[in-house]
């Protein structure tokens, strides 16, 4: 007698998970393409034009989709429903506040900008003050908008402990504006996820992404500013650490001093603060010829640099921050560089991005934060 195989776990797709992933693609074409019918979703996914049908009702069931009129056609046959996303159903918010600026946007699923308001703050803005105005601009950029917040990110100067998403304020830290519980703020106005990172990590996230690395998998981004920090780039992750503090550059140390240390002597530190003056530095390095504190200055930055390559391995370096844009300081940086490097074929790039590449990164983020918990409660 034949028997057949011992029946096991099908592998076959459920029909829940099938009808997600065209789900997926039905969504994925409207981010992408705009308003769009459904013979033009189904042209460009390969769906057939019912299974597209069938996605935009459940779809539309969410409150995701809406359909839009369309002016009349001078034709016979009925006229195509268009569908779009509806802006009522919510954004995202985006919040920096570091180096003596603060700035919240909120953007549509899309990525486009909704509501954009920036503050500068003074040297003198105490915690409570400060907790007050962030307050303020979340809130109102909230009411502005007028959809629901579905994903907040923050960027910050100080290291963010990935797990506890607590500001980690390290010794001499350069950036008193990361030390209050901005995640506790976002959560007040922003029901869905919220994460909090440091600046330079939104900044090499926003660079690998869409700006001058775009693709790269092994970099490493330097900020040289106010303060000095680097983010990491190794399979394509940027690499926080077990604490947060990965790539904290000011750290570390050569001849019993750190980094830091060895800049604010070299250079210029900012009155009453442990931050680099970015207007002495970038003084000293336009005199000719450079003078010695020009070259100490960048000896140490080159060297430490160069020793992460080491460890690292990168394909490129992107040098971000007002110092770096000097375009003496590049040049005397390059010639120091190069002789310390184990791999010659480094790629030393400058920031595509500027100084608005934390906030793009974090914005880039609450998209991707508001899709990935979109599809993780979807139809449950």
């Amino acid at each position: 007698m034949i028997t057949g195989a011992p029946a096991g776990p099908s592998t076959r797709p459920l029909p829940q998970t099938l009808a997600a992933a065209t789900d997926r693609l039905f969504l994925a074409h409207l981010l992408t393409h705009g308003p769009s019918s459904r013979t033009a979703i189904a042209a460009s996914t390969g769906l057939s034009r019912p299974t597209a049908s069938e996605a935009a009702t459940r779809l539309s069931e969410t409150g995701l989709l809406r359909t839009i009129d369309t002016p009349p056609v001078k034709k016979r046959g009925r006229i195509p429903e268009i569908y779009d996303l509806d802006p009522a159903y919510g954004h995202t918010l985006s919040l920096t506040a570091a180096a003596g600026k603060a700035q919240v946007q909120t953007h549509d699923l899309r990525g486009a900008v909704l509501h954009d308001t920036a503050l500068h703050l003074t040297d003198s803005t105490t915690p409570a003050k400060l907790e007050r105005t962030l307050r303020d601009l979340v809130t109102t950029a909230v009411h502005d908008t007028g959809s629901p917040c579905l994903a907040a990110t923050a960027s910050q100067g100080n290291p963010v402990d990935p797990h506890s998403q607590r500001p980690v304020v390290l010794p001499a830290s350069a950036f008193p504006e990361g030390r209050g519980d901005i995640g506790a703020l976002l959560r007040e106005v922003c029901h869905g996820p919220v994460r909090l990172d440091n600046d330079v990590n939104w900044a090499t996230l926003a660079e690998q992404r869409i700006g001058v690395a775009r693709g790269i998998d092994e970099l490493i981004l330097v900020y040289l500013g106010p303060g000095i920090g680097a983010g990491l780039v190794m399979s394509g992750t940027v690499q926080r650490g077990r604490h947060g503090a990965a790539g904290e550059l000011s750290y570390l140390r050569s001849g019993g001093r750190s980094l830091i240390d060895q800049l604010l002597e070299y250079g210029s530190a900012a009155p009453g603060s442990d931050r680099l003056d970015v207007s002495a530095c970038l003084s000293l390095f336009a005199t000719t010829p450079a003078p010695d504190n020009a070259r100490l200055f960048v000896q140490a930055v080159a060297r430490q640099i160069a020793n992460m390559a080491a460890i690292t391995d990168p394909q490129a370096l992107v040098l971000s921050g007002p110092i770096a844009r000097s375009p003496a300081f590049t040049q005397l940086f390059n010639q120091a560089l190069q002789p310390l490097l184990l791999n010659a074929d480094l790629d030393v790039l400058a920031s595509a991005l500027g100084e608005d590449a934390p906030l793009i990164g974090a914005s880039l983020a609450a998209r991707d934060l508001a899709q990935s918990h979109f599809w993780g409660s979807y139809r449950s």
